[in-house]
């Protein structure tokens, strides 16, 4: 396959299911900050970025004109491939180190087996409730603190791959990264049921967009 222009990359993995789940975590698991690695989950970061490398789209890189004329795209290429996490060995508070995303159902399975990440999980369906797409929240400070633990669990930054589990694998995905309530909380300056059309829609930069910040 041809390298291709970064932005031309960036649309068509936006158009594969699998690749576009994978732009739509980083900015969870990396943390808004682009000249510091400002984020807790530093190897989820890592991972992701790394994942979205390995997409034929970016592989082996992608390409863009000189900065001053198109800086949207060097700013994308310099995201993905010079993120400022991609040079941080760990951090302190980084409670499930990983090598490689683990798909929602293998995490889910971890989760249920530790007390700890059971508790995290059931807090947060619990502060952050959702019903046919809209939220239904008590209280918006125990739902923000909920989903702050949930950061702390391995299904945080899970994804799913084409296997004959993903369709049960998408459910838990949506639980975590698809929540109303969630959105509303990071995004209350937008319409959070247009988030992610709109974004798709108009090939917005999915790491600059304060729609996915973290």
């Amino acid at each position: 396959m041809a390298i291709l222009n970064c932005l031309l990359a960036r649309q068509l993995c936006f158009e594969d299911a699998s690749c576009s789940a994978i732009l739509e975590i980083i900015p969870r698991v990396c943390g808004s900050e682009l000249v510091a690695c400002s984020t807790v989950t530093v190897t989820k970061c890592q991972a992701a970025l790394r994942t979205l490398q390995a997409f034929p789209f970016f592989k082996p890189t992608c390409l863009c004109r000189e900065p001053n004329v198109d800086p949207e795209c060097n700013s994308f290429r310099d995201f993905l491939f010079d993120h400022p996490c991609v040079f941080v060995m760990k951090k302190e508070k980084d409670p499930y180190p990983v090598e490689t995303l683990p798909t929602c159902t293998y995490a889910l399975s971890v989760c249920h087996n530790e007390k700890s990440c059971s508790v995290l999980f059931e807090r947060f369906k619990n502060a952050c409730k959702a019903r046919d797409g809209d939220c239904r929240m008590e209280d918006r400070e125990s739902c923000r603190e909920a989903w702050a633990g949930l950061r702390m669990s391995p299904i945080f930054g899970c994804i799913c791959p084409n296997t004959h589990m993903k369709k049960r694998c998408d459910r838990i995905f949506a639980v975590v990264n698809h929540n109303p309530c969630v959105a509303f909380y990071t995004y209350k300056r937008f319409n959070p049921k247009a988030a992610k059309s709109h974004l798709i829609r108009s090939g917005r930069d999915l790491y600059s967009s304060p729609l996915l910040r973290p």
